[in-house]
């Protein structure tokens, strides 16, 4: 019979008995549970090497895999954003004519000046009251107004007009501030002291070859607020050109200022109409050359086969002066546009 040492008989109880634990509590994992044996028998020996660095499965040392690295691997499928429907762009509403209210005159007259050249003029008058008192008069606006109705071609009548109708639109812009005017006096002082008038006046001229306007028109009523506004503009009607001194003229002061001396001259040498009393020669008066603040040249429709005249406005002190002069004696003066116009 084979002799066990002491030692070893202690460890193999040992053993034995933890055997009988484990078998007796779960499944026994026979791998470990020899090498475990083995481990405590030479230790007990005095023999055993303890392993100081643990063993590290592979699964262990993989790092881990955070959720957004997962969420970063899978592909995802771009959402289209919808394209925002752009707001529709407001049409803005056309402003409405103005409404003329109670006519009490309205005429039309239409005049051919040559084959191709046709004016409309209209006389019209209206008139601004008291929405709460037809009785009570604001202001009225009278007068004729004209336009081109056919000329040479489109760009001429339209360039006529364009300067003409600016002009009538001053004059009613004036009626409507007056009438604003007095219509705030009413709400202030419950009364109006004197109701405006506004008249504006159109006359024109041509020699076939030039077509000139004098355009004018007044402010009536308070003191304060009467005024007179005055402007003249001349058109080639074989071009539409707008024809003023420096287109004409090589020297346009120098043409102007002797213009204002050959009318203070005209007026001056006027024969007296009728028998006129002390007291109408003390009021009239004859304007010098340069009290003229303005002076317009235009054609003229008098003809004669030698001479070549003009109409020649000048306007001073809110008057408006014209004579018919002689342009030939002015020939040095213009230019070869100019001579063409006025000396034939």
């Amino acid at each position: 019979m084979k002799k066990i040492e002491g030692n070893k008989l202690v460890a193999l109880l040992i053993s034995a008995s933890m055997v009988t634990v484990v078998l007796a509590a779960c499944t026994v994992d026979y791998d470990k549970l020899n090498k475990g044996i083995n481990d405590l028998g030479r230790a007990i020996d005095g023999k055993s090497t303890v392993e100081t660095s643990a063993t590290v499965t592979e699964a262990d040392t993989s790092a881990p895999i955070s959720a957004t690295e997962e969420s970063s691997a899978e592909e995802t499928t771009p959402v289209p954003t919808g394209t925002a429907t752009p707001s529709p762009t407001p049409t803005p509403t056309e402003a409405p004519a103005a409404e003329r209210v109670d006519f009490s005159d309205y005429s039309v007259d239409i005049l051919s000046f040559s084959e191709n050249f046709e004016v409309t003029t209209e006389e019209f008058e209206e008139s601004s009251h008291s929405e709460e008192d037809d009785e009570v008069l604001f202001a009225t606006f009278a007068g004729t107004r004209m336009v081109v109705t056919s000329a040479g071609s489109d760009n001429i009548r339209d360039a006529i007009n364009l300067i003409v109708d600016g002009f009538y639109k001053e004059a009613e812009g004036a009626y409507k501030r007056m009438a604003d005017k007095a219509k705030a006096e009413l709400t202030l002082n419950g009364v109006i002291e004197e109701p405006y008038a506004v008249n504006v006046d159109f006359e024109y001229m041509t020699n076939g070859r030039t077509f000139s306007v004098l355009m004018s028109y007044t402010v009536e009523g308070r003191a304060e607020d009467e005024t007179m506004v005055v402007d003249f503009a001349s058109f080639d009607m074989l071009t539409g050109q707008y024809i003023t001194p420096a287109v004409i003229t090589y020297y346009p002061v120098n043409f102007e200022n002797s213009l204002r001396t050959e009318l203070e001259n005209a007026i001056k040498s006027r024969p007296a109409q009728g028998e006129e009393t002390e007291e109408d020669e003390e009021e009239v008066t004859t304007p010098s050359a340069d009290e003229f603040e303005k002076i317009f040249v235009g054609p003229t429709s008098v003809e004669t086969q030698n001479h070549s005249y003009a109409m020649v406005y000048g306007i001073a002190d809110g008057q408006i002066y014209s004579s018919v002069i002689e342009m030939d004696a002015y020939a040095d003066f213009f230019n070869r546009y100019g001579a063409s116009v006025f000396l034939g």
